[in-house]
């Protein structure tokens, strides 16, 4: 078998999370925060992970990452969200010392080499290398911190696709769940009403529903609650918007969707500011469109992502597997690792691992994350929502590498048609052939429910119940 150093990064809360991680193959433990839309997450509770990685058994050697987020680098943003910095060196002031507080609560102990990962959407090219190369430097000079690697988050983008779905209701409810929202009192394209949207959806400093029912809100309740600024006249607002690339690469972006010379930009301002590698990731107002990294369809990948649908939604990929080969292709070339996320499912993760050998890592938390049941009352069953899905070892095996135990976990869905059917036996039996000609172990296949758990899979797509 190939020698192979890839790794799967898996996005946990909280210590058993994170050995659940480890069990399931893991080989990069992330603190982040699932409840908040940037994954921000307290120092303790990154401490408690790093202590959980450090007492556990583990066949290969394990990282601690976290993140520090685009929000901590500024003090505020514009109307449209962009940074407003009230001196020049803020940002970048910011974000070392945010970076220096991460890598002490990672500490060293589970490894010397951590990594400190930086959210840069929303920079143009010059504020963005200003920002890395604060961090790297910063962690270069510290005594304890000197080995850290740091690692750029940049975000694909499809425009098109966002346009079409940013303003249905299922979408919106998310969106305000998240708080992704501004003040929009002059109305205008895209508002809507905060009012008709709060009920069950903002959470109040105590985990509960703010409102209960729709004779709670008001506009005085929802500025009492923080959630809207005083001197709201009105309780209109917008969603949050991408960023479009065209404004922070100029000369590069063309179209609405993710090109090739944005692609080596971003690559080329994340090695020239000294980090070590650049994770290529999706907006959490992409995330909750369906709308995910990986197109599968028209390439040599099997096109499952047509029958992955979520409320609705039909799941969308932006880049073609030719649109990640040139990433990794191109992140070599410039010595960097290469880092692929966003929303990246197993039927996803087990094509890319045969089909782009040479990546470096992939990062989940929504594909390795099951709905918690109580084990005292079965009948008490958590949300299925991203804030609220716990890690399970049998997800995370479903992302990691081949040659770490890698299975093929199927959505318990696509058993519904003989069309989806097919397709998984196609995929199955084309990853398997691919793990052959390349020396990896055999390909072990299962359909997973809501929990995480593993049902049988075979030629004739039945399936016996929970393993």
């Amino acid at each position: 078998m190939p020698t192979f150093n890839r790794k799967l990064l898996v996005s946990v809360y909280d210590a058993q999370e994170a050995r659940e991680a480890v069990l399931g193959g893991g080989r990069i433990v992330d603190s982040e925060d699932p409840k908040s839309a940037l994954g921000n997450i307290k120092p303790q509770q990154i401490m408690s992970v790093s202590d959980a990685v450090l007492d556990f058994k583990r066949n290969l050697d394990v990282q601690l990452s976290t993140n520090i987020g685009e929000d901590q680098l500024l003090f505020r943003r514009s109307p449209d969200g962009h940074a407003i910095e009230k001196s020049p060196y803020e940002i970048a002031g910011k974000a070392s010392q945010a970076a220096i507080g991460v890598a002490c609560a990672m500490g060293t102990r589970v490894h010397p080499c951590n990594i400190v990962k930086v959210g840069l959407d929303g920079m143009d090219v010059q504020k963005l290398m200003e920002v890395l190369s604060e961090v790297v430097l910063t962690l270069r000079r510290t005594e304890f911190f000197s080995h850290g690697q740091v690692m750029s988050v940049l975000f694909a983008q499809n425009l098109d696709l966002w346009q079409q779905r940013k303003d249905t209701d299922v979408v919106r409810r998310i969106l305000v769940e998240l708080r992704e929202f501004f003040p929009a009192p002059d109305g205008g394209e895209g508002a809507f009403d905060l009012r008709d949207y709060v009920v069950g959806t903002i959470r109040n400093s105590q985990g509960g529903f703010a409102f209960s029912a729709p004779e709670q809100v008001s506009l005085g309740m929802l500025i009492r609650s923080n959630i809207l600024p005083a001197g709201s006249n009105n309780s209109l607002v917008r969603a949050n918007p991408l960023f479009d690339h065209k404004q922070f690469f100029p000369r590069l972006a063309s179209g609405n969707r993710t090109n090739r010379a944005v692609i080596k930009a971003m690559v080329d301002a994340t090695a020239d500011s000294g980090a070590n590698a650049i994770m290529l990731d999706t907006s959490i107002l992409t995330k909750v469109c369906n709308v995910c990294l990986v197109d599968t369809a028209n390439s040599e990948m099997v096109d499952t992502n047509r029958y992955r649908a979520v409320t609705g939604m039909q799941q969308k990929g932006i880049l073609s597997l030719d649109d990640l080969r040139f990433f990794v292709d191109y992140c070599h070339f410039r010595s960097l690792a290469a880092n692929v996320a966003g929303s990246i499912e197993s039927y996803q993760a087990q094509q890319l691992w045969v089909l782009v050998p040479e990546l470096d890592q992939l990062s989940t938390r929504g594909a390795a994350s099951a709905v918690t049941v109580d084990p005292s009352d079965p009948n008490r069953v958590g949300a299925d929502t991203r804030q609220h899905r716990v890690i399970k070892r049998t997800l995370v095996s479903g992302l990691a590498p081949p040659e770490q135990g890698g299975v093929l976990n199927l959505p318990l869905a696509f058993q519904e048609t003989s069309e989806s059917r097919d397709a998984c036996l196609q995929l199955h039996r084309m990853i398997s052939e691919r793990r052959t000609q390349l020396g990896m172990p055999p390909l072990k296949t299962y359909y997973v429910d809501a929990m995480g758990r593993q049902l049988p899979f075979s030629a004739s797509h039945s399936a016996a119940g929970p393993q």
